[in-house]
């Protein structure tokens, strides 16, 4: 028995009671050892081409230590963004921005404290700054999404409360109007924010205690309110949650929160969305990541290696980036996962974009003529309608075959 499978025999037989759902899934991609990700306040973003430009352009943040790296999505080789800022130390994502009455993703960058928003042009090989003239002040945490109206809203949080700002790209430089603000989390001080601002829905995960609080992001609806508490999660969470992370298309609405117990991922449109959560341990013949720094995600595919969608994790401890695929995963887990690549014959929607960051609330919609792999911009309040699949295949690795022959883990539902 080689040494990973039996680190993750180990690890499965502690799991066995404490998490009756954990899954083992199949690292498929690292950045470069030779290109790593700083391990302090290690976090990841995606950012996604503008408007008729192939998804295999998408680019991959990491960040930490100070420092953001890009890379390719699709290769995971370092990319080159010319005028790239030397600090960096968060970043955040929302396709679907209408920047100069054009769609864009629209990029907000956290350096020392203050904010400050930008696109990337020539297919992504150039960073363009777009304001504001004064940098916004901040925290230590940032969310951005897109807006029903093609505008945009940034949340910040100091760990304590989460003060929301309004952008306005319609001129190209962002144009803020601060709003208001709530107590970041009655329990515990916050570690990570994502939200949809189409949908208005929030969460916020705990660095102390590890708990997931639920908020609308409008900041009218009063406090946070509790969505998953960890010491009663049955096995589901740990502290600290480093990263969240929407996967929300028009038939399906998935939570990521990356923690101290691994990928945890929630069906949101459940019956009991808290309790449906299961856990993901990511391994590859390096080891297995079992408290991952910071999740991003998008269901739009991505080269040859990710058609139906890409998780990216942190691995502090090998300080780089490590990628899943959403359809291999899809296919493991017991009941399935919804698979929607938004490719029904009108081209993809503008897809999910990362972690800790934004989602695209699953707004936008129609035609792209059908050309592979091209971004579609939203079209903000109405779902999106494309093609899509369920996968419920039961089958996983050959791994998860060993351990459930050992007894490790439990036996999977009877399929009539």
């Amino acid at each position: 028995m080689t040494r990973l499978i039996f680190a993750l025999v180990v690890l499965a037989g502690g799991l066995a009671v404490a998490q009756p759902s954990t899954y083992f899934a199949p690292i498929v991609g690292r950045t470069p050892a030779a290109t790593p990700v700083g391990a302090v306040g290690m976090g990841t973003a995606i950012w996604l081409p503008d408007l008729g430009q192939s998804t295999d352009q998408s680019l991959l943040f990491g960040t930490g230590g100070g420092t953001s790296v890009p890379f390719l999505l699709a290769t995971q080789a370092v990319a080159s963004v010319s005028n790239f800022p030397a600090q960096v130390d968060a970043v955040a994502t929302a396709p679907g921005v209408l920047v100069a009455g054009s769609s864009k993703t629209l990029l907000a960058f956290l350096i020392n404290g203050s904010v400050n928003f930008a696109t990337l042009e020539s297919s992504g090989t150039s960073y363009f700054f777009r304001g504001p003239t004064t940098a916004i002040d901040a925290g230590t945490q940032i969310a951005l999404s897109a807006l029903a109206d093609g505008g945009a809203a940034l949340l910040v949080s100091d760990g304590f409360r989460i003060t929301r700002f309004d952008i306005d790209m319609s001129s190209g430089t962002a144009n803020v109007t601060q709003g208001g603000n709530i107590p970041a989390m009655p329990t515990d001080q916050s570690n990570a924010i994502v939200f949809d601002g189409i949908n208005n829905v929030g969460f916020v995960g705990g660095r102390v205690l590890g708990d997931i609080f639920q908020f609308d992001p409008r900041m009218d609806a009063g406090n946070p309110s509790p969505f998953d508490p960890a010491l009663v999660s049955q096995g589901r969470l740990a502290p600290p949650v480093t990263g969240l992370a929407l996967y929300s298309v028009s038939n399906a609405t998935y939570l990521l929160a990356a923690n101290g117990q691994g990928l945890t991922l929630y069906d949101l449109r459940s019956a009991t969305p808290a309790s449906s959560g299961f856990r993901v341990i990511p391994f590859d013949a390096v080891g297995p990541i079992s408290a991952p720094a910071g999740v991003a995600v998008t269901n739009l595919p991505v080269g040859s290696g990710f058609p139906g969608g890409v998780i990216a994790v942190g691995d502090r401890t090998q300080t780089d980036l490590a990628l899943l695929r959403w359809d291999s995963l899809a296919r493991q887990v017991d009941g399935g996962l919804i698979v929607n690549t938004g490719d029904g014959g009108s081209g993809p929607d503008a897809g999910v974009p990362d972690g800790g960051a934004t989602p695209d609330g699953g707004g936008g919609g129609g035609g792209g003529g059908g050309v592979p792999n091209q971004i579609v911009p939203l079209s903000p309040g109405f779902p999106v309608d494309h093609g899509s699949s369920c996968a419920t295949d039961a089958g996983g690795p050959v791994l998860l075959l060993l351990l459930a022959g050992l007894g490790l883990l439990p036996r999977r539902r009877q399929r009539r």
